[in-house]
């Protein structure tokens, strides 16, 4: 039994390697990293954020002026239209994992009951 589970979350991995919304991922991705400017920002943002977990690691506080430049590389990171297309549709196909993950816990767990708002 354990062998047909295996095969058919194999079977599952392939559905979503041909569906639509990876193949626009990965579009989308590869159109990004063409982009010198696009990578020249990741590295740029990459080599930051490795910094400033070794100060951390190393039990350094991060300074106001350190934080500061982290938001403004993200900023401008998210304002560079090929970067903000990828982060966009990530999310999206992330949001679409999560729903693939719920089935599978619904099909394991059995529906979920309705949460109700109202209190009585």
């Amino acid at each position: 039994m354990s062998d047909l589970i295996l095969e058919k979350a194999f079977e599952l991995g392939k559905l979503i390697a041909e569906s639509d919304r990876y193949k626009t991922m990965r579009e989308k991705e590869a159109a990004m990293m063409a982009d010198v400017d696009a990578v020249m920002l990741i590295e740029r943002y990459q080599d930051l954020q490795r910094s400033h977990q070794m100060a951390r690691m190393q039990g350094q506080e991060l300074t106001e002026s350190q934080l500061n430049e982290v938001y403004e590389l993200e900023d401008k990171m998210m304002q560079h239209p090929l970067i903000k297309e990828f982060a966009l549709i990530q999310e999206d196909f992330q949001k679409f994992l999560n729903q693939v993950n719920d089935h599978i816990s619904e099909g394991i767990e059995g529906p979920r009951p309705a949460h109700s708002c109202g209190h009585t």
